[in-house]
């Protein structure tokens, strides 16, 4: 199964928030000519920024306005590490239950960063319950 736009958004938010540098996006760290220099004044080198886009802002700033148990799973999930039964256990509640959590949190995410991020998150209502919905 392949992961939604708003788990690879929500994977890319856990490395920030860990403190890995995304920005080599894939190079290595320092190329063979990475060190210039201009006109004889040294070396200049690059600043080491973290690559952080607009969606990652705007994610962080959307699960900032959550709910504090779908953050507190969305943080256990993404940003630390370690097996999900131990997370479940620190968060006092069952694995279905993490599970649970988690995925309303992706929903809620995703409805509230909209467009490209409500692909891949299809709402699991019966087909009788959604014929329901319809006619009222």
């Amino acid at each position: 199964m392949s992961k939604s736009n708003i788990e690879i958004l929500l994977n890319e938010w856990g490395a920030w928030k860990r403190g890995e540098n995304r920005k080599a996006l894939g190079f290595p760290s320092q190329a063979a000519f990475h060190n210039v220099v201009v006109d004889g004044a040294g070396k200049v080198l690059e600043p080491d920024v973290l690559l952080v886009d607009d969606d990652l802002n705007r994610l962080d700033r959307e699960i900032e306005r959550l709910h504090s148990d779908y953050k507190v799973a969305l943080v256990m999930h993404y940003i630390k590490a370690g097996p999900v039964k131990t997370k479940a256990y620190e968060m006092k509640v069952s694995v279905r239950s993490y599970y649970l959590l988690l995925e309303h949190a992706h929903k809620v995410l995703s409805q509230a960063m909209g467009g490209i991020y409500l692909i891949g998150i299809e709402p699991k209502v019966c087909t009788h319950v959604a014929r329901v919905c319809t006619q009222i």
